[in-house]
């Protein structure tokens, strides 16, 4: 906890369970980690800060930009010199009664009568909600305004506001989705093992 800013401090303290504080901690340490090794720095030359609708930037380095999502026991983190969307959830039984609520017609017609609806819908779900943080309006947009057009197995074409941008999908081997929209087509990605992440 002394490694990290006063309002990260704060905002973890507010944390009622001890499992969201570690998680919260950790986010920001593997945010760290992902920002200086994707562009050298050293941990102590960053500071954060927020955007309107409270999207995390970085204050110290305004031309790099970063997303991070959590689910369960997953953290992710996403660093890019153009904004960068990043979402993860784990593949599981939904409420059909939701898609309206986050999808246009031709999407919910998609989900349903794809193989592994699940999987269609998470898919869907996180990659609208990666590109609603990479504008930085999160809740304040409504998602059926992100359209959606599968171009292969992961590569996916968004479109928002009569924009496009380019997003990937991939699924983990313990069935989460993680999937991430922006400028150009997803580069590379790394697993980070505790032990590496630790040292």
């Amino acid at each position: 906890m002394s490694t990290v800013d006063n309002e990260r401090n704060v905002q973890i303290n507010k944390l009622l369970q001890i499992d969201d504080k570690v998680r919260a901690l950790l986010s920001r340490k593997l945010t760290e980690y992902a920002i200086c090794h994707f562009a050298n720095l050293s941990p102590y030359s960053l500071s954060f800060g927020k955007e309107q609708y409270g999207k995390p930037k970085l204050l110290s380095h305004p031309k790099l930009f970063f997303s991070v999502s959590h689910c369960d026991s997953w953290i992710v983190c996403a660093v890019d010199e153009k904004p960068i969307g990043l979402d993860i959830e784990k593949i599981e039984n939904f409420d059909s009664d939701t898609l309206e609520f986050f999808c246009s017609t031709s999407e919910c017609e998609t989900i349903k009568a794809s193989e592994w609806p699940e999987l269609q819908y998470y898919k869907y779900w996180t990659i609208k909600e990666s590109m609603l943080k990479l504008v930085g309006a999160g809740l304040f947009a409504n998602p059926r305004k992100v359209i959606v057009c599968p171009l292969n197995n992961s590569v996916i074409k968004v479109n928002f506001e009569n924009k496009d941008w380019m997003g990937e999908s991939i699924v983990t081997d313990d069935g989460y989705v993680l999937s991430a929209v922006n400028t150009s087509n997803i580069s590379k990605a790394i697993l980070v093992s505790p032990d590496v992440f630790y040292e």
